[in-house]
């Protein structure tokens, strides 16, 4: 497996590039908690239930609608670009396909918790398919996405809301200069909403975890030691 790329640019700035490995750091980082918690000795009480299951629909939301904006905006538009892309694109179109059953999948597993055999089979399928996704993202995709800097504000509070709630799940575990980068990019109708959209991430993760404990990555590749 190739090198996890830096979340900065080589001059150490923060891009468009920056904020899609951080997507990256955060599906890896949760289908880790998923398969430590389904893995744990005893039975699952019922607010663990209820909390696993409502993160796996997150889950499941987040990567689905990750795929979409990929198949549907920014891979199209790679492929005039740089048309050199045009077969990897492809391939990683076709791994979207096979990813999406998985998910289907999921929802039938995680309905069967307490039982967490049919759940933790579904997750370790899944990170065994989506980890080689995201290493050919982020080695043919991430350098061409590396100049762009400019991220587009939300056109109304709705949105600027649901804008934040995605960079305070993709910000957890990230070290915090490289946030301090990100942050500065993004429109102040969305940064001030941050804090408050990070404590409820934090809560959220104590409810389906145990704990809001975090890493500090500087790559897309989570500090598996901080999750347990």
């Amino acid at each position: 497996m190739p090198t996890p790329p830096n979340l900065l640019n080589d001059d150490g700035s923060a891009s468009m590039a920056t904020m899609f490995m951080m997507s990256h750091h955060g599906l890896r980082r949760d289908l880790l908690r998923f398969e430590r918690a389904l893995g744990r000795e005893g039975r699952l009480d019922e607010a663990q239930v209820e909390a696993l299951r409502a993160e796996w629909q997150s889950y499941r939301a987040t990567l689905h609608g990750h795929h979409q904006v990929e198949d549907t905006g920014m891979f199209p538009r790679m492929r005039e670009v740089s048309p050199a892309l045009a077969a990897c694109i492809d391939d990683l179109a076709e791994q979207h396909r096979q990813i999406d059953p998985l998910l289907t999948r999921g929802d039938s597993a995680f309905a069967e918790l307490p039982s967490p055999g049919p759940a933790l089979a579904v997750v370790r399928e899944l990170r065994a398919l989506l980890e080689p996704h995201l290493a050919q993202e982020e080695q043919h995709i991430v350098p061409v996405i590396r100049s762009a800097g400019a991220f587009p504000g939300p056109g109304t509070d709705a949105e600027a809301d649901l804008y934040a709630q995605g960079f305070a799940w993709s910000s957890h575990g990230i070290a915090p200069d490289i946030l301090q980068k990100v942050y500065a990019l993004l429109p102040e109708v969305l940064t001030a909403r941050l804090p408050a959209a990070r404590a409820a991430f934090d809560e959220r993760c104590r409810r389906a975890w145990g704990t809001a404990r975090a890493g500090a990555a500087r790559t897309p590749i989570p500090e598996a030691d901080s999750y347990s």
